[in-house]
């Protein structure tokens, strides 16, 4: 059985007015697995710094941004909101836990969306039954 945890951010300022984290299995950090899976992509890296730069916009309560950067995911029968930021091809899940903050999940390529969305989904699952 995994373990998960939550830590801070450090990919986004903490001066947010929502606080920013990230999901843990086995104490890594499961966005930053999938960042070393990129970076050597300097085109899919920079736009994983843009998508992570939406993320962060959207903890602020500043104007709404558009569905084409930051969309709420319908359809998955968990007790929180779900969310895609996308840049370029990049995309990051996140969902918010109340009382806590938005919790960043993972990332993945627009080409995979179906199959990380619901592998995010199932993820969000196994950590709620675990707190």
């Amino acid at each position: 059985m995994s373990e998960y945890s939550i830590e801070l951010s450090n990919l986004v300022s903490p001066n947010t007015e929502i606080s920013v984290y990230e999901l843990c299995k086995n104490g890594e950090s499961l966005i930053a697995q999938f960042a070393r899976t990129i970076e050597t992509d300097k085109k899919l890296f920079n736009q994983f710094s843009g998508a992570i730069s939406i993320v962060e916009r959207s903890s602020s309560f500043s104007r709404p941004l558009p569905k084409t950067k930051f969309r709420q995911i319908e359809g998955h029968n968990l007790a929180c909101k779900v969310y895609e930021a996308k840049k370029g091809s990049i995309r990051i899940y996140l969902f918010h836990q109340e009382k806590t903050g938005r919790i960043i999940v993972t990332g993945g390529k627009k080409g995979n969306q179906k199959k990380d969305i619901k592998a995010v989904i199932t993820t969000i699952r196994e950590y709620q039954e675990n707190i």
